[in-house]
């Protein structure tokens, strides 16, 4: 029994409130015999208490002490011994069993929330420690600690609980590893690679800085062709390369599967980041050996170079270097299209023009999905006598804010963006639907076809010609009205395609042209082959047909090639009537331009028709 417990039994034995002499005998043997009762009570609860308390040490998971501030004595629980590898015998009841076992990062803030909480500073406090295990490793330890006041409300006593959280720790070090850094190469990923640079913001230094993005060439073909076990091999052995150009300083992270970006701080002269990059591409100029193989490797390097985080413009420094990095990703991007193998330093100029091209492209997209295109037709006349026989259909973009759009400011986006395959089927469909309805309206009308141009995209799809035929068949239009114009460079990247599309729709009857014929260089060689209709002069050639001998005398042989393969000849930008006379006497049956018609809206073009019937 402790002090506590014999000082509370010997109080309610005799209370000293009672006055024992004025008692008789009598009451005195009733209230000793009370008392006795109560005292074997009192015995037996406090037996009851601390088996249940020792039955609690033993099942609970948590190991429980008690340290007694008055005799400078701590009693740990046998659980609490057992976290430690040690049986009840090894550890004493000194607080030096526990101190000496904690690790020495951890022992100070340790000594100071213990003296804080026997002072009053603080009634409770929670920490984590790690604590020396009898096999030499350090156990991670969750500690909970209280105050207890005495009966004269000093603290006397302070008593906790500590709980093993070692696998815990574990468990979250790896899924922040898993979340932080790339499995394959142990490298930071983009995540932790944009928080350190977040971070690094902060911080007020007057260091050089600088963001390399470098993108493997052609790394696909190497899990392609030799599996993705070489491609791995071969990516741990190109992290090798880069750290060697590296210090110890700069930061190497994956940011991408054949993506890597570093940041180097700390260098004195501005070229430094291009110095690197250019270490960086001669060790790329030699083979890498993978699995007895010996694979050549280019890396596309994107550049963009910082002076310091104290004088850059932006008001809010903590996304210059976030920003940096979007830099460097652009000017890697431009690299690869200069041909790959390079590095490109970032200009703002050029960023600028990627952003607009990107916004042009959303807005590209958005009028796909709206339909804010439309129509317009110029008319081909035939010279001789100036007749109307047939429309080019011309697309253009109704921009909300800018207004009507040409197509040469925004064809060429479309084309890169692989948007021209959406729209090219539009203007077909439409255009094709607008035909019929001419015809309909007007059937004595000698309108005879409707040219559409299209892309070499949508030619060199593998079921083009069924797309066009199903076209022709929803809209109800006669194949042998519609004259599909695709460019002299097209039809020749594409030759092989380009062929077997063409004869599909010649057995439909479809017309097809050569468009800007003369300005590529494998026109005869591809002519012969090729089932096309009519050959379109380029506007180029026609420009100065009247007075440059040059350009006379290479429209004449388009048009004497012309008559050979027995093709129709269409010239292109007529604007003066010199012009018109000229090709007239080369034997050039049709033509248009400003001369005779710029492009008509629909309602013009009716109005055209309506005069031309009347």
């Amino acid at each position: 029994m402790n002090n506590i417990a014999d000082r509370y039994l010997l109080h309610a034995a005799f209370p000293l409130s009672m006055d024992n002499e004025s008692k008789s005998t009598t009451e005195m043997i009733c209230i000793a015999n009370k008392k006795s009762v109560q005292e074997q009570q009192l015995l037996q609860a406090l037996e009851s208490s601390e088996q249940r308390y020792e039955i609690a040490t033993k099942i609970t998971n948590d190991g429980l002490w008690e340290w007694n501030l008055n005799s400078n004595q701590i009693n740990y629980s046998s659980r609490w011994k057992s976290m430690l590898g040690c049986s009840n015998q090894e550890i004493k009841n000194s607080p030096v069993e526990w101190f000496a076992r904690v690790h020495q990062a951890d022992i100070e803030k340790l000594r100071r929330n213990l003296s804080a909480c026997g002072q009053g500073d603080v009634s409770q406090f929670e920490m984590e420690y790690s604590l020396l295990h009898q096999d030499g490793n350090y156990r991670v330890m969750s500690c909970k600690c209280m105050a207890i006041r005495g009966t004269e409300g000093k603290i006397d006593r302070l008593v906790g609980c500590q709980t093993d959280i070692t696998r815990h720790k574990q468990t979250e070090a790896r899924l922040n590893y898993d979340i932080n850094y790339d499995r394959l190469t142990r490298l930071p990923n983009r995540q932790l690679f944009i928080k350190n640079l977040q971070e690094l913001s902060q911080i007020e230094s007057s260091c050089l800085f600088g963001v390399l993005c470098l993108d493997l060439d052609r790394f696909k073909y190497i899990n392609h062709n030799f599996g993705h076990q070489t491609g791995d091999c071969l990516l741990v052995k190109i992290v090798q390369k880069l750290k060697s150009c590296l210090r110890s300083g700069d930061l190497l992270a994956r940011i991408g599967g054949d993506e890597f970006a570093i940041l180097l701080a700390g260098f004195e002269r501005a070229d430094y980041p291009a110095e690197i990059a250019s270490q960086i591409q001669q060790k790329f100029s030699a083979p890498i050996e993978v699995e007895n193989r010996s694979i050549l490797i280019t890396t596309s390097i994107g550049i963009a170079p910082l002076t310091n985080i104290n004088d850059l413009e932006h008001q809010e420094s903590s996304y210059s270097l976030i920003e940096a990095l979007q830099n460097a990703e652009i000017a890697m991007h431009q690299a690869k299209n200069k041909g790959k193998a390079c590095s490109v330093v970032f200009e703002s100029a050029a960023y600028l023009q990627s952003i607009a091209k990107f916004k042009s492209e959303n807005e590209l997209r958005a009028a796909i999905e709206l339909e804010q295109f439309e129509l317009h037709y110029q008319p081909i006349i035939k010279l001789a006598d100036r007749q109307l026989v047939g429309f080019e259909a011309l697309v253009r973009w109704q921009h909300p804010d800018k207004g009507m759009v040409a197509p040469g400011d925004f064809i060429p986006l479309a084309e890169s963006t692989g948007l021209i395959i959406p729209i090219g089927w539009w203007v077909l469909r439409s255009a094709c639907a607008q035909m019929v309805l001419w015809q309909q309206d007007r059937p004595k009308s000698k309108l005879a076809f409707i040219s559409v141009n299209i892309a070499g995209k949508q030619f060199s799809q593998p079921y083009a010609g069924d797309i066009i035929a199903q076209i022709l068949t929803e809209t109800g239009l006669d194949p042998r009205c519609l004259k599909l114009e695709i460019t002299e460079s097209e039809i020749i990247e594409n030759v092989n395609v380009v062929l077997s599309t063409a004869e599909k729709l010649k057995k439909l009857g479809v017309q097809l042209s050569m468009d800007d014929f003369g300005t590529g260089y494998s026109s005869l060689s591809y002519l012969h082959c090729l089932p096309v209709d009519t050959l379109k002069i380029d506007r180029s050639f026609v420009e100065n047909i009247e007075s440059n001998i040059h350009e006379l005398e290479l429209v004449k042989t388009i048009i004497k090639l012309a008559q050979v393969f027995n093709l129709d000849v269409v010239a292109e930008g007529i604007e003066r009537e010199q012009q018109c006379d000229r090709l007239l006497e080369l034997q050039c049956e049709y033509g248009q331009g400003y001369l005779f018609s710029k492009p008509l809206s629909l309602a013009e073009a009716n109005n055209l028709l309506e005069s031309v019937n009347n």
